[in-house]
């Protein structure tokens, strides 16, 4: 249960920062990371949990080469899009939940919240000032929230959606 209640407060504290300061501290990633790496263990067996993990990191490095390379393209040289067109926050948020959820839970959730959060951009005058950005991190933090306490309070069973689709 603290496990839970740990990880709760500490998407609050992301969303919270992300949406006031338009930054992040290192340090909730890092407490966020070390909690979803240890309930997810102390939950499954390693061997059960490495093969999402490392497919979401395969997904992750491919989505971020992707984003280079379109990048280099459009402007015709190798420029710097970290903290210009994505923050680091957006990174280091997306490579702590990687160590959480199934691949295919992370693959939707990374283009379900990338939709939503453009969405809410397109509507929230303040985060159309391409100077100050979209707190991506913040609105995933919440959106992710909503997914973590759906998963724990049993309000989402994965398996019985897996054999249903699979039948």
């Amino acid at each position: 249960m603290w496990w839970t209640i740990s990880i709760v407060v500490l998407l609050i504290g992301i969303a919270y920062q992300d949406f006031k300061q338009r930054a992040v501290s290192i340090v909730l990633f890092l407490l966020l990371a070390i909690l979803l790496l240890g309930l997810k263990l102390t939950e499954n067996y390693w061997q059960d949990s490495y093969p999402d993990i490392l497919a979401n990191i395969l997904f992750l490095t491919f989505q971020m080469g992707a984003i280079l390379v379109y990048f280099r393209i459009k402007e015709g040289q190798w420029g710097q899009i970290m903290d210009r067109k994505l923050g680091w926050g957006d990174i280091a948020f997306l490579l702590c939940i990687l160590l959480y959820m199934p691949f295919l839970n992370f693959f939707l959730f990374h283009i379900v919240s990338l939709i939503t959060a453009l969405l809410v951009a397109m509507v929230n005058k303040n985060w159309r000032n391409p100077q100050k950005g979209i707190p991506l991190a913040g609105c995933q933090a919440l959106l992710f929230l909503g997914y973590f306490i759906a998963e724990r309070m049993n309000w989402i069973d994965w398996d019985l959606i897996g054999q249903s689709l699979m039948s």
